[in-house]
């Protein structure tokens, strides 16, 4: 994979609108480029993404949904703003995400303590979010960050594929569609998800799962499949996450482990889950197994280190390329022409919302590169297999191996 640091790199110490000036570039993407900004109000994240006519803005969504959301593990929105070719969403700053964190410690693991605890306080951010009628549906380490400040506080982002899953008034959730295209990211994604079916809380809660397995494991029994298609790698973790026992994925850890994932695959589409409970599954490893309690020190805040310097990837996964490196380029060159003579004219505006128009309808994922690509021999006899029953379903919507 070759370095994408250079693009972007010549917006730095620009001044926008006299009051932000960039002075380091956390990542890209598929949606444009993220900085992290200094300003008369302090440290802040400037995430760029360029206009697709046509198409609803991801960045729009994500963040009229932050807004919607406001409040505890929801990043504070600061501005949103567009000009004629791209839109801007400025945004509090925060720390490395889990994904970085799991990559710093590979060596080591993270502690149970430790994945307990971010279970935990997953849940009282789904609670939330689910309570304000919407589903985040992509879920995974990459989207949840910790505080830059409080390194204790940990943070959900990027909510651009996120859904309003029923009506703010009546509380009615729409009848469950099938062969729905996959929506988030295939290795964290649920069963019922890949199979296309709609995505409800069930769907979230159960992606946790998958999250704090890697997390717990330092990798997951689907990845490093090699394939050449998308359906095929859907396909092909979809027959390998039915196939694998919940006793399986967690292996050597507490029982309790199991009977989350349990729990959450055997949600109805619009049954209520109930949080209490899955919070006191994680609350029983810490305090009755580990006998330990409840304090939020993490593997990271247990080591004298600023995690704050060199804070790489902060947000989202890296792509690569020399087609992403040609489209970034072109897109700082043009930014620094859009901005360069009219720094001054744009403000930031509020935005109110009608709740009943939140739905951000679905997009497919930006799929994932694997890149682990230690031995998997988990199920591999089961390849043939799965190659035929891509060639049955080869041409629809979605790979429903039942």
């Amino acid at each position: 994979m070759k370095s994408i640091q250079k693009p972007g790199l010549q917006l730095l110490n620009t001044v926008f609108f006299n009051k932000y000036r960039l002075v380091e570039k956390l990542g890209e993407g598929t949606f444009g480029m993220i900085f992290k900004c200094e300003s008369t109000d302090g440290l802040c994240a400037f995430k760029f993404e360029k206009k697709r006519y046509g198409r609803r803005s991801l960045l729009k969504a994500e963040s009229e949904v932050m807004i919607e959301l406001k409040g505890f593990g929801i990043p504070k929105i600061i501005s949103y703003i567009e000009n004629d070719d791209y839109n801007i969403m400025i945004m509090e700053l925060l720390g490395k995400s889990l994904e970085v964190l799991a990559q710093q410690y590979a060596d080591e693991k993270l502690s149970l303590k430790t994945c307990c605890m971010l279970g935990i306080e997953m849940l009282k951010i789904l609670k939330k979010i689910h309570d304000n009628h919407f589903i985040h549906r992509d879920i995974k380490p990459d989207n949840f960050a910790i505080g830059y400040s409080d390194q204790s506080q940990l943070y959900l982002i990027d909510f651009g594929l996120a859904k309003q899953y029923r009506n703010a008034k009546t509380l009615q959730q729409k009848p469950m569609q099938k062969n729905k295209k996959l929506t988030g990211t295939a290795r964290y994604a649920s069963i019922n998800a890949l199979r296309g079916y709609d995505q409800s809380r069930r769907d979230d809660l159960e992606s946790i799962g998958y999250v704090l397995a890697y997390l717990l494991r330092g990798n997951l029994p689907w990845q490093g499949i090699v394939v050449k298609t998308k359906e095929e790698k859907y396909a092909k973790i979809l027959y390998r996450k039915q196939s694998i026992t919940s006793e399986q994925l967690f292996f050597g850890f507490p029982n309790e482990l199991c009977t989350y994932i349990n729990y959450c695959k055997n949600l109805g589409y619009e049954e209520e889950p109930k949080y209490d409970y899955l919070t006191d599954l994680f609350k029983n490893i810490i305090q009755n197994q580990l006998h330990e309690e409840i304090d939020y020190k993490y593997d990271w805040l247990q080591n004298d280190i600023d995690l704050n310097v060199n804070i790489k990837e902060n947000y989202i996964s890296v792509d690569g390329g020399n087609e992403n490196d040609l489209n970034n380029l072109s897109m700082v060159n043009n930014l620094s022409n859009s901005f360069s003579n009219s720094r001054n004219s744009l403000s930031g505006f509020n935005l109110s919302f009608n709740d009943n128009n939140l739905d951000t309808g679905y997009y497919d994922e930006a799929a994932e590169e694997i890149n682990n690509k230690k031995d998997n021999k988990i199920l591999e006899k089961q390849d043939n297999i799965i190659q035929n029953e891509i060639k049955k379903k080869k041409g629809t919507c979605c790979c429903n191996i039942l």
